[in-house]
């Protein structure tokens, strides 16, 4: 048994090693204004985490390689007390692992990823002025993540910056918005309605 710890401990650390270098090396995936993953099928297409995930399964082999080589030489144990110890010690490394770690990743990347269609009927605020009939730029939060995303107005109508307004489609890489009206603009478009009724029936 003495060999197969060495094994699996040489495994382990070779294995955590090439997945740190390769990390290092990869592309992580489109940035989307403010750091959120969008799927734009409409579906969330993150998978649930896995207790067989390679970094719970790599930890779970070097703690049993190491537990294994500390009892065997260190308190000179014999092959099956010294196994059951390892396997002991890489159960519990491997659910710290996949409770601890890898369920507060995923929770945290499904907190960041979402479709498009979950814009629709979402309040933004204009961050770059929108030009009548052209493109501008909003930023919005969703899901605890705040993001900038292009618009242009529904109606063609030129919106200020810092003006809240409301995303009714999202047609490509741009949302169409329509301008929020508040309380104060509706009371005054109601009396200038009213002036306009007064007017006509005079």
């Amino acid at each position: 048994m003495l060999y197969v710890f060495i094994g699996c401990l040489t495994f382990g650390v070779a294995f955590s090693i090439l997945s740190v270098f390769l990390g290092s090396h990869g592309h992580g995936s489109f940035d989307h204004g403010g750091g959120a993953d969008v799927q734009h099928s409409g579906v969330d297409s993150a998978d649930a985490p896995s207790p067989l995930n390679p970094l719970v399964l790599s930890s779970a082999v070097t703690a049993f390689g190491a537990v294994g080589l500390i009892a065997k030489t260190g308190f000179a144990m014999g092959d099956l007390l010294s196994t059951m110890v390892s396997l002991g010690f890489a159960g519990i490394v491997g659910a710290v692992m996949f409770y601890g770690v890898v369920k507060f990743m995923y929770g945290s990347q499904s907190n960041s990823v979402f479709s498009l269609s979950e814009l629709v009927g979402t309040e933004a605020e204009v961050l770059t002025p929108i030009p009548k009939n052209g493109l501008g730029e909003i930023t919005y939060v969703i899901n605890g993540v705040r993001n900038n995303f292009s618009a242009r107005s529904v109606n063609g109508e030129e919106i200020q910056r810092g003006s809240v307004v409301i995303i009714r489609e999202v047609a490509g890489n741009a949302a169409l918005v329509q301008r929020k009206i508040s309380l104060d603009e509706l009371g005054s478009y109601e009396i200038e309605e009213q002036n306009k009724r007064g007017s006509i029936e005079n």
